[in-house]
């Protein structure tokens, strides 16, 4: 797939060129092996290859696209919207993880260009079979929240839509804090630590949650998250529906 801002016909100019600094014929100093020999294959044959759109384009190159001031025609972003297709995009200001709303002979058209990985999940995770667990854990990589510890069993798979989407809500909101003492604050997180009256009633009193300070946030009335905080990120551990267990600590 071209990117989001790329001219078909325009992949020739520099066509030995891997990176800005690396060229093909550098790879001979690199030790032989199994995966650089695939790698040049791979890069061979896309040389050799026309450009996917260039071959039949399905828009008229002739006519003007619009994506706001810019005339779009004869690239990519004009190419997505008349096959109703989507992009992926290099990091940019413009098309990094966005809709492009395209104009073209009085019609209008949404393209989705994508450049993250959590952006390609929310999009489309549904799409990939992706379950909302992997779902979480692509959207919040890099923030103050860790999805990836979060047991299968107490999971956002067992979560009505709307509860899902009142659980991402409040993970978003809870990410965009720039201080723990902001979160600490925030009458509606009611972030604060989970404190059981007796071993009996303690939801994580396996041994391997021993050391750990466990606290607990609210994504609904009743609904709660729960984890520990591991230097500036939020381990997430159990989701809870029914407000039994946090009732009880």
């Amino acid at each position: 797939m071209l990117s989001s801002g790329e001219k078909p016909g325009r992949r020739g100019k520099q066509k030995n060129c891997i990176t800005k600094e690396l060229r093909l014929g550098d790879l001979k100093q690199y030790p032989k092996s199994d995966e650089l020999s695939r790698f040049r294959i791979a890069l061979d044959k896309e040389m050799r290859t026309e450009p996917y759109w260039d071959m039949a384009p399905a828009h008229d190159c002739g006519i003007p696209c619009w994506m706001g001031e810019e005339d779009m025609a004869a690239t990519a972003v004009a190419e997505a919207a008349a096959l109703g297709e989507n992009l992926l995009s290099f990091a940019s200001a413009v098309y990094s993880d966005c809709k492009l709303c395209i104009k073209c002979e009085g019609e209008e058209y949404s393209v989705i260009s994508i450049y993250s990985p959590a952006y390609l999940a929310e999009c489309f995770g549904e799409q990939m079979g992706l379950e909302r667990d992997e779902c979480l854990k692509a959207r919040y990589a890099g923030t103050r929240l860790d999805c990836s510890l979060l047991e299968k069993e107490y999971g956002a798979g067992c979560l009505e839509k709307e509860e899902y989407l009142l659980l991402v809500g409040t993970l978003d909101k809870f990410v965009r804090h720039e201080l723990w003492e902001s979160i600490g604050l925030d009458d509606g997180l009611e972030y604060k630590k989970y404190a059981p009256s007796s071993s009996a009633e303690d939801w994580f009193r396996n041994p391997v949650y021993r050391d750990k300070t466990i606290m607990k946030f609210r994504f609904s009335s009743r609904m709660r998250c729960f984890g520990y905080r591991k230097e500036d990120r939020f381990r997430l551990l159990r989701i809870e529906r029914d407000h039994e267990r946090s009732n009880k600590g």
